[in-house]
Parts: C-alpha cells; structure tokens; sequence
C-alpha cells in the first residue's frame, strides 16, 4: 500500500514529537519523583519535630487521651498513615487506636536506640512505607520517641498524576502537529509535486515543458532550477538532432549526439564514398510545369532519395536543383562507406525504375536518374564565409563523381576505377571506353555497375522491397 509522503512527514513529526515528549516526561517524572522524596523527608522532619514538641507533656504525664489527639491531628497531613509515642522503653504510650496503648513497639528497637544520622531517623522501609522517628527530649533527657509511618503510595499517585498529563500533553501536541503539519507538508512538497509532473512530461516527450518560476532561495528552488535548464537542454538537443535527421540517418544522428567528439568540424582528410546523381531532361520538363508542381515533384523525389541513402548509413550533402550530393563514410567514419555507397545507388536505380514505370502508366514522364559514384580522399569541414556555412566535402573524388553522373544516362550508374578495385569480387560491372574529363589529366578508366553478387543482393532487395511497401501507401508506385 502507497503512503502519501504528506502522512509519511506527518508521521515523522508526529513521532519526533512523540520521543521528544516522552523523553521529557521521563526526564521531569524522575525529577518530581525526587522532589517529593525530599518533600516528604522534610514533612518527616517538621511533623516528628511538632508530634515530640507537642506530646511530651502529655507524655511525662501519662496523658494517653491528650497524645491520642495530637496523634490524630497528624495523621490527616497527606501520605501519613499512622504514628506513634514511644516512652524511652519503646513501649506505646500514644496512639490513634488506644487499644494499643502499653504494647511494645512493633519495630526492631535497634533501628531507633542506634540511630544516629540527622533526625529525623529513617528507622525501617519496605515496599508500601517508610518509618521515620524522632526522640523527645525533655531538659536533655530522652524521656521517649515520636514515630510517624508515610505511605509510598503518596508519592506513587503524584507520579501517577504527572504522567497522565504528560501523555495529555504529548496526545495533545501530537494531534497539533498532525493537523498543521499536512497543510505544512503540502506547502513544502508543492515543489516536489511540481518536479514529479515535469519528469512524467519530459518522459512522455513534452521537451517544452517548464516548471514555474519559484522565487525559493533554498535547495528545491535550485532544485527547480536544475530541472528547467536540463529540459531546456534537452529542448535543444532534440532540436538539434531533428536538424541533423535531415542530412543523416538516426542512427548517425544518435552517434554525433552521443560522442561529438567523435566529429570533426574544423576540416580534415579521409577516404569516403562520393554520390552524384541527376534527373535528366528535367530542365526541358520544367517548361511544361507549374512552379508549384515543380516543387512538389522535387521534394517527392529528394524524400524518396534521402531515406535510401539514409537507410545505408549514408548522409545528404547538399541538393542541386535537380541533382543530389550523398556522402558515405561522413560525419561519421565507417570502414564499409564504398559497399555502403554501392548498395544505396543499386536500390536508388531499383526503386526508380519501378517509379518510372508507374508514372508511365499513369501517362505522366518518367524521371530517368544518372548517377556516378566515386571513392578516394577528400577533404571535409565548414565551408563558406563569415554569414553561411556548411559542411561539405571537396577535392578530385567529388570532381569525378560529380563528372561520372553528368556521363551517365537515365537508369546507368557509373564508377570509378578505385571503386571497381575495391568491392569487385562483389558486383558486375561493364567497362567503357575510356572518357577525357575536365580537371583530370589521363583519361579516366569507367565502369557501368549492372549487377551484384553474394550477400549484397539480397541486401539491396531486401532494402527495395522495405522502401516499395511504403512508396505503395503513398501512391507513388502502383
């Protein structure tokens, strides 16, 4: 069962209290418990004292009904339960009860004949009484005793007093403490409170979520604090991460997130995978076009190109009017960037031509796609001026798989010598005569990629047939 932390506080009070009181109650138990022993032994004193002043001339004159009086009068003092006037032979000369006039003492007459302490004398104790006596003195002479008995039963009833209003007074501060202390606890915890809906918020994936502004000057207003700047934070990392989601796959957009480190902005070399591709004859279809059609054809065919190159761990550079930058093997290094690059425009030209021929069905002009490919050193980093910057990759690797999709035909893929080298053994390729491009000085050994062998075509199929069961649910192929 789930105890609100409101009770749990109230019950923390509530015993703290509890122990405070008790302890309290002990400490002032024992003290009053003491002060009425002192009390008593100093009413032993003046009552011995007054019953020897009073009776010893009726002792000298063996005036028993006068001592039965006197002894009468003392035992309605509080806690007194008998007395007694001894002669100087401990017989009883004085007693409340004159039958027991000329009996001996009770007591053990040692207790009186050898006391010596301070008077009065405590000359017998057990568990209900105690016994003090004093002598009577009659010019120097001890003619006889006065002996009062108190009961314990005195002191233990003023005990007994004090703790019931010590339990009164503690039940009493208990159901105070309780009663304020929940309208108390609720006015603490409202922060907590707050802090627990702002974590089920931020979990449920509201980001923009802030906890009000509390002007505390203590732990949970800085506490408050805390919590608003890491949603903020988050905020912006979410923000930064559907930014980058644009130009990279999750997967890679998780990885810069998790380890920037990892990224390196300020320009270094590395060996990537270079895509180029364009739609050809689409500056000559624009004519027969709506702008806004334009767009929309655009935006439908870059989506389409961008999770295919996402899905292979690939990420978009830039878009070109009709054209199309991929990079693999950047931001993020990765070793298998060129299968990476192969595989995504095998599925690019697979998905293309099952669009293609949908839209000629429908009576609509294909979009038929160049693309080169290409793999070597570039350098990457923020590129531009002082106001715009992007992060791009430059150098011959770019030049050549920008000029291998520029030779390229509608529906052809076309890469470099350095790619065929490296993945050979696991694509089919046709070799062309040999091209002379701008900016390279031997004329560049061309291959047209028709084909792929082992493990990497299933991959690519498995790929088309993933990617074609979403483009069937937007109508985009039939």
């Amino acid at each position: 069962m789930r105890i609100n932390i409101k009770i749990k506080l109230a019950m923390v009070l509530s015993v703290l209290i509890l122990m405070s009181t008790s302890f309290l109650a002990i400490v002032i138990i024992n003290h009053q418990k003491m002060s009425l022993e002192i009390q008593m032994r100093n009413m032993a004193s003046t009552l011995t004292d007054e019953l020897a002043n009073d009776s010893k001339m009726a002792l000298l004159e063996g005036d028993h009904l006068s001592l039965n009086l006197t002894i009468q009068n003392v035992i309605r003092y509080p806690g007194v339960v008998n007395a007694y006037i001894l002669d100087k032979s401990l017989s009883i000369e004085g007693h409340a009860d004159l039958s027991e006039v000329g009996t001996p003492y009770y007591g053990d007459p040692k207790t009186i004949l050898n006391a010596k302490d301070t008077r009065p004398w405590l000359i017998e104790e057990d568990s209900d009484t105690l016994s003090f006596a004093t002598p009577i003195i009659f010019r120097e002479t001890i003619v006889g005793y006065a002996v009062i008995v108190f009961s314990k039963d005195f002191v233990r009833q003023e005990v007994k007093k004090t703790i019931k209003k010590s339990t009164l007074i503690a039940l009493l501060v208990i159901t105070v403490v309780a009663f304020f202390s929940i309208p108390m606890a609720s006015s603490l915890l409202r922060p907590l409170y707050r802090l627990i809906e702002g974590t089920h918020e931020i979990a449920r994936g509201s980001l923009g979520y802030r906890i009000p502004y509390d002007k505390r000057k203590d732990e949970i207003g800085d506490l408050i604090n805390s919590f608003n700047y890491m949603a903020e934070e988050l905020e912006k990392k979410e923000v930064l991460k559907g930014a980058f989601n644009r130009y990279v796959s999750t997967h890679i957009a998780d990885e810069i997130l998790k380890k920037p480190e990892n990224v390196r902005l300020g320009g270094e070399k590395r060996d990537i995978t270079v895509l180029f591709g364009d739609i050809r004859g689409f500056t000559a279809l624009t004519r027969q076009m709506q702008p806004e059609e334009i767009v929309e054809l655009l935006n439908s065919h870059f989506t389409m190109l961008t999770e295919i190159i996402f899905n292979f761990g690939g990420t978009v550079d830039k878009f070109m009017g009709d054209a199309i930058m991929g990079l693999f093997g950047s931001p993020i290094h990765t070793e298998d960037h060129t299968e990476q690059g192969i595989k995504a425009v095998f599925c690019i030209n697979e998905i293309l031509s099952l669009v293609n021929k949908t839209r000629e069905r429908g009576g609509r002009v294909p979009l038929p796609m160049g693309i080169g490919l290409d793999s070597g050193l570039v350098i990457l980093g923020n590129m531009g001026s002082k106001v715009r910057m992007e992060y791009t990759a430059i150098g011959d690797t770019v030049n050549i798989a920008s000029r291998l999709a520029g030779l390229a035909k509608g529906g052809e893929i076309l890469i470099s010598e350095a790619i065929y080298e490296t993945v050979k053994p696991n694509i089919v390729t046709e070799q062309i005569p040999l091209v002379e491009v701008k900016g390279v000085e031997e004329p560049l050994v061309i291959y047209r990629l028709v084909g792929l062998c082992h493990g990497w075509k299933e991959d690519v199929e498995d790929a088309v047939h993933r990617i074609s069961v979403e483009l069937r649910k937007e109508g985009i192929i039939v």
